[in-house]
């Protein structure tokens, strides 16, 4: 009697059918050629036969979500006159370059082969990049030390071990960390399979707890916080929500295999990163004038701060800013030394104002 396939095995021939082909691969071609499908694929029951399909698309998924680059592509046959869905797993994404320690610098200037077949690192990078590498796979609340300790196993795979050496390492996470991490894994995974997620939110300025349906575009780590870019479903916009804020945090789980939404394809993550901490938020921007005195005028000109609407006689300037989250946006006027006054709203101006006095008075300056 034989032995029954594991998943283990089904997951390997899966690799090593689609690794081995150039072009992309249709379904019915997988269920045939895979022993652990076509046992049921080769039968006339058509329950037997979706179940093939099911355990295929199951095994797709968790293998995409371990990493393997599986494609879902589209392509034309019989002679272009009919498009199908395939499947693709591509030798250059799948396979690392071959890594070798070279024991000296290379000269100033001379660009080096990073190429496919091999990546050259001197002992510096070496050592760089596996104490990165280390530090991260040791950190509790990191999300992807996972990740990071098989990206170390792969790096001491091609090099020597004295390369690899790597010292202790102290740090220390912030509270709440490992709430952060337990929220993050449903968050990426939704993002990944284009799920909607429903969570609870606690506004920061507001104060307030609501309930949110976001369909998530991306995530990204910002100035010690992870936070979530997504469309939210209630406000029909672009939200930005710090992911420490979340309760709750529960994906659709109806038709698991099927997309709710697509990613339009003029989001770009990248326009979100490097932004200030009060252009971080989920709430509607409140429009702020600020006045820059000469020359911190220049300087905010300079480095992009707002856009300019006034520019007055003596060099002052005025720059309207929208403000997603206020006391971090009022803590950055104060650090500027009486240079930046809140010009409109007025109640901003008067929170300005109630925070220089705290400020004074907690470090014993006088009050006016």
């Amino acid at each position: 009697m034989l032995e029954p396939i594991t998943k283990l095995q089904r997951w390997l021939d899966l690799i090593s059918y689609l690794v081995g082909r150039r072009i992309p691969v249709a379904v019915e071609d997988v269920m045939e050629n895979i022993p652990a499908y076509a046992e049921k694929w080769h039968t006339e029951d058509e329950t037997a036969r979706a179940t093939a399909r099911r355990t295929f698309e199951r095994d797709k998924d968790e293998l995409r979500a371990l990493g393997i680059p599986i494609e879902t592509v589209r392509y034309r046959v019989n002679y272009g006159r009919e498009e199908v869905e395939g499947y693709r797993l591509s030798q250059r994404d799948f396979y690392l370059p071959y890594l070798r320690l070279v024991r000296q610098a290379s000269p100033s200037g001379e660009r080096k082969p990073y190429a496919l077949e091999e990546v050259e690192l001197t002992e510096d990078e070496a050592h760089a990049a596996a104490d990165a590498l280390h530090v991260a796979s040791q950190l509790p609340a990191f999300p992807f030390a996972r990740e990071a300790r098989s990206a170390f196993r792969k790096l001491a795979f091609d090099l020597d071990a004295d390369a690899l050496a790597a010292t202790p390492e102290l740090y220390v996470d912030r509270p709440g960390a490992e709430e952060v991490l337990e929220r993050l894994r449903p968050l990426s995974d939704a993002l990944l399979a284009r799920k909607v997620v429903r969570f609870r939110y606690h506004g920061i300025y507001r104060g307030e707890a609501t309930e949110r349906e976001v369909r998530p575009y991306g995530v990204m780590f910002q100035r010690g916080h992870w936070y979530m870019v997504g469309h939210d479903v209630g406000r029909d916009a672009i939200r930005v929500f710090r992911v420490g804020r979340m309760e709750r945090v529960e994906a659709n789980r109806k038709a698991p295999h099927t997309p709710d939404y697509e990613i339009p394809s003029d989001f770009r993550l990248d326009d979100y990163l490097h932004r200030e901490a009060w252009e971080l938020g989920d709430e509607e921007p409140l429009r702020a004038e600020v006045l820059f005195r000469f020359p911190r005028s220049l300087w905010a000109e300079r480095n992009g701060y707002g856009e300019r609407v006034e520019e007055r006689p003596d060099g002052s300037a005025v720059h309207v800013f929208d403000v997603q989250q206020v006391n971090p946006f009022l803590r950055w006027l104060l650090s500027l030394e009486g240079e930046a006054e809140v010009v409109s709203p007025a109640e901003l101006r008067a929170e300005l104002h109630a925070m220089a006095r705290e400020v004074l008075a907690r470090h014993g300056g006088e009050v006016e």
